[in-house]
């Protein structure tokens, strides 16, 4: 009997540790190494000028998704967490800069680029995030980064995904 208990109990710990190691996606680990948050559920669907870019179809909820579909995909460079990207589609662009100056204040930058409206805002000292809106089409990209780590590997990319944002 003791032995069934010992078994299950270590069972029960070796679980637990699995669990505790699972990748957070409302984190913003950036600069982590994919090998460290792997917890079997990134699935790569594209590598282009040094980027590989992954799909998580492991348990994720963010705010976007009380009220869009989102497409969400991790950046990867070099191995590790790049940038968050991702898309919605038919989004009201006031409605999102309303929810942009509600977590960040009047801080919101706002620059027009032909048809896309583009706020970026500092979540911390060293994460930025953009948001780009269609103004014909509704269509809202963002990206969450870290801009120490962009300095540091975007010099080596061909085709940096935040560049995008950057007009």
């Amino acid at each position: 009997m003791r032995v069934v208990v010992i078994v299950c109990l270590f069972l029960l710990s070796i679980c637990t540790c699995n669990i505790s190691y699972a990748f957070d996606c409302t984190k913003l680990d950036f600069g982590v190494k994919l090998t460290d948050i792997d917890d079997g559920n990134f699935v790569l669907y594209k590598q282009a000028d040094g980027i590989s870019y992954y799909n998580y179809v492991g348990n994720c909820r963010l705010q976007v998704h009380k009220d869009a579909c989102p497409a969400i995909s991790y950046a990867f460079v070099d191995g590790q967490y790049y940038a968050r990207i991702i898309r919605v589609s038919d989004r009201n662009k006031q409605d999102t800069l309303n929810r942009m100056r509600a977590s960040f204040g009047p801080d919101v930058k706002i620059k027009k680029h032909g048809v896309w409206t583009v706020y970026s805002a500092n979540v911390s000292d060293d994460i930025k995030l953009k948001i780009k809106c269609n103004d014909r089409t509704r269509e809202v990209k963002s990206a969450t980064y870290s801009t120490k780590l962009r300095a540091q590997l975007a010099k080596n990319l061909k085709k940096d995904p935040i560049g995008q944002y950057d007009n």
